[in-house]
């Protein structure tokens, strides 16, 4: 039996957040600056300012009254963040993201998520262009340009956290990125009970890699063709599991097991309407429902992209780098958020693990950070034309 978990009535200040988040980053990040009107806290405290803000480095430095200039600031981060260097930032992120994991958290497998997050671009850029870090997808937020990453998130009870990310090429392959998360959680010393992954990996090449590396994992897979195809599989009167050869052209063929799940989904006007889910097996037993009722954890991850994009600082800059920086620093505040939890707002008593989450909720966080780096700099409380 879990041994009771002590609670720890010690308070968590505005001033603490801000200090552990900017500590954290700064340990694993390299940004510097050593200049008269700003240093290397200056810019942590302007990214982190920016992020809970939901808003701009130009924003957030002309609200605050004796920060440095932007372009000041904008001038430090791109000429240390070339996209050359974007490989080795990736890196640093990794190993910031390791280091907020909990140590209890690696003494079992655990079970993950991956997908990709895709950040709208509306500049102008070159696809020919062999270095280009702008991805096409489908149109969303009238554009079809976006910066690309892709994330691996730990699926636990009140710890819902991102332990890996990539940086996606357009050049890249899924493989490449899978590849690349999965290295990067077994860096962090996870054991991966189970992956969970959407209809965006559901492929040959990415199913023969899973197979190859023993991963089990449960992937959704499309439905195609008319009569034929995977769509044969979706007939009867009841849920069940069975095999399907995946064919292609370039890749050959592979057969997996698949979960055929008959389902109903309620439409606006209330009535019911019959569907059908496919979910490719690797390694997974169980009946076809309760891979669908394991699956539905997945979407969590899609909760932890709309509550990062809460604390993700805005940029036009055409820089990939400083764009993947912004992205980083969005992660940091939410795994920080949810660590601050941990270290003093944990509940005691018998039984799982649990925080007080109603007592730090995201909004509080931000307005912790926001209101230390006010506090800090001061604020521009009245404006008046200058004298002619």
């Amino acid at each position: 039996m879990r041994e009771p978990t002590s609670s720890q009535p010690i308070e968590l200040t505005d001033q603490q957040t801000l200090h552990d988040t900017m500590l954290i980053g700064r340990e694993h990040i390299r940004l510097s600056a050593d200049g008269y009107r700003c240093q290397t806290d200056d810019l942590w405290r302007i990214l982190l300012a920016a992020a809970a803000r939901a808003s701009t480095i130009e924003a957030t430095c002309a609200e605050l009254l004796t920060a440095p200039a932007a372009n000041t600031v904008r001038e430090h981060l791109n000429d240390q963040l070339p996209p050359q260097s974007i490989s080795e930032l990736q890196q640093q992120w990794n190993a910031l993201l390791c280091a907020l994991i909990p140590d209890w958290l690696r003494d079992r497998p655990q079970e993950l998520a991956v997908d990709f997050h895709d950040q709208p671009y509306y500049g102008q850029h070159n696809p020919d262009e062999p270095d280009t870090w702008v991805c096409r997808g489908e149109a969303r937020d009238g554009t079809t340009r976006f910066y690309r990453c892709a994330t691996a998130y730990v699926l636990q009870r009140d710890l819902r956290l991102t332990v890996a990310v990539v940086f996606v090429k357009p050049t890249m392959s899924k493989v490449a990125v899978l590849s690349g998360l999965l290295q990067a959680v077994k860096r962090a010393g996870l054991t991966i009970k189970c992956l969970f992954a959407d209809k965006g990996f559901c492929s040959i090449p990415i199913l023969r890699y899973l197979i190859e590396q023993h991963i089990p994992g449960i992937i959704a897979m499309p439905i195609r063709g008319k009569q034929g195809g995977s769509r044969k599989l979706c007939c009867g009167g009841k849920s069940y599991r069975t095999s399907y050869t995946l064919r292609s052209a370039e890749h050959g063929s592979l057969s997996v097991p698949v979960a055929v799940v008959r389902t109903y989904q309620r439409r606006r006007s209330g009535r019911r309407e019959l569907r059908w889910l496919l979910y490719v097996c690797l390694g997974v037993a169980g009946k076809a429902v309760g891979i669908r009722r394991r699956y539905r954890r997945r979407f969590g991850i899609e909760t932890g992209y709309r509550v990062m994009e809460q604390v993700r600082a805005r940029t036009t800059s055409p820089n990939p780098a400083l764009r993947f920086l912004l992205m980083g620093v969005a992660l940091l505040i939410v795994n920080m958020w949810i660590r601050l939890h941990w270290l003093f707002l944990r509940l005691g008593g018998s039984g799982p693990r649990r925080v007080a989450r109603w007592r730090f909720r995201l909004e509080r966080m931000r307005c912790f950070l926001i209101r230390a780096i006010e506090r800090f700099y001061g604020v521009v409380t009245s404006v008046a034309l200058a004298p002619t």
